[in-house]
């Protein structure tokens, strides 16, 4: 979907929303007592794919950046089965899921 104002947020929610569906899809598998580091390979295979799909044609904004970034967080929590409401701050699950690399980049 190209548009004349180079906007690219319904593009980049539609992807997220993809992925997300993905994410659930393969859930039993991050339920599982998997190693971590497989299961970021198996978010950067899969779900990164799905993401970030058409993604050179995109011209990335601020908003965009922050939707990416939410997805990203949303991935990292769920892969180190932290709830909603637990008070774990964002740099601490990132930093424990990634291993110090990022996911989707």
């Amino acid at each position: 979907m190209i548009r004349n104002d180079a906007r690219f947020t319904l593009a980049i929610k539609s992807r997220i929303v993809m992925a997300k569906a993905l994410f659930n899809k393969m859930k039993n598998l991050f339920t599982t007592q998997l190693d971590l580091d497989l299961r970021n390979n198996v978010i950067k295979c899969y779900i990164c794919n799905t993401t970030f799909y058409g993604a050179e044609t995109w011209t990335l904004r601020k908003v965009g950046r922050k939707y990416l970034k939410s997805f990203e967080m949303w991935c990292s929590k769920r892969i180190q089965k932290i709830n909603w409401g637990d008070s774990v701050r964002n740099e601490e699950a990132l930093s424990k899921s990634r291993g110090g690399e990022e996911h989707c980049t």
